[in-house]
């Protein structure tokens, strides 16, 4: 008895256990952070000058919370970075609202949110946690896929981490004193919610979803039918246009 229970053990180290690391090393959440440590690497190396880096901003707005990969604060602007890991090739539009991830030659294919509207979100709510601050025209969206072909339409500020030089130097006049600067950073900082907030106010969110209740406006996610297929839309459109996919 003991001697098979020796083999049991043996065989869960020899082949389980290694099958569950690459598991957990493979999951969503451990891919994600892969591609920001990337991305954060690239923006110590890229901007020259005097400038703040903030990896991970939480911040929080009307009970609503931002989870921002990356935000650089410069004298040029403020750039805020989505980080997106995914691999293969990458189509969407500016205005579409959910892009596509192909992958296998074609074979199989993702949906997921536009993350220039997400990015878009983001830059809302800095604004509203920033106020005077917020000068113009500051903030820059920068969309990073460190790992994917982009094949989206001709969009300046979307790229792999070699384009990310080429945009964070693209030509601009400077907004802020380095006063402002300063004030920006520790602004942000202060602001800067714990994770365990985050992920208390995404499980409400992700709750109201799964019951059917808008998580933008509150209204309730109805059964539509569109040229895909059908779909849960916002009762609020066209000035809610939240979908749930079935």
């Amino acid at each position: 008895m003991e001697i098979i229970f020796l083999a049991i053990i043996i065989l869960f180290l020899a082949v389980i256990a290694p099958s569950l690391r690459a598991q957990k090393k493979n999951s969503p959440d451990k891919t994600g952070e892969v591609g920001e440590q990337r991305v954060a690497r690239a923006l110590g190396e890229n901007i020259p000058n005097e400038k703040y880096i903030i990896n991970g901003l939480i911040i929080a707005h009307n009970g609503k919370t931002s989870q921002i990969d990356h935000v650089v604060i410069n004298r040029c602007g403020i750039f805020v970075i989505e980080t997106k890991n995914y691999s293969g090739w990458i189509y969407g539009g500016e205005k579409q609202n959910q892009w596509t991830q192909v992958l296998a030659h074609g074979r199989e294919k993702h949906k997921f949110y536009n993350p220039i509207s997400q990015n878009n979100t983001h830059i809302c709510r800095l604004k509203a946690v920033l106020g005077n601050l917020a000068k113009g025209d500051c903030f820059v969206s920068i969309i990073v896929f460190p790992r994917a072909e982009i094949k989206t339409e001709s969009i300046f500020n979307v790229g792999d981490i070699k384009n990310l030089k080429r945009m964070l130097d693209a030509p601009r006049q400077s907004i802020f004193s380095v006063s402002e600067i300063n004030a920006i950073y520790h602004i942000l900082l202060a602001e800067n919610k714990l994770p365990e907030e985050h992920v208390a106010r995404m499980e409400k969110i992700n709750q109201n979803i799964a019951n059917n209740i808008c998580p933008r406006c509150g209204m309730s996610l109805v059964l539509r039918k569109g040229k895909h297929g059908s779909f849960y839309g916002c009762e609020g459109y066209p000035y809610c246009k939240f979908t749930k996919q079935i």
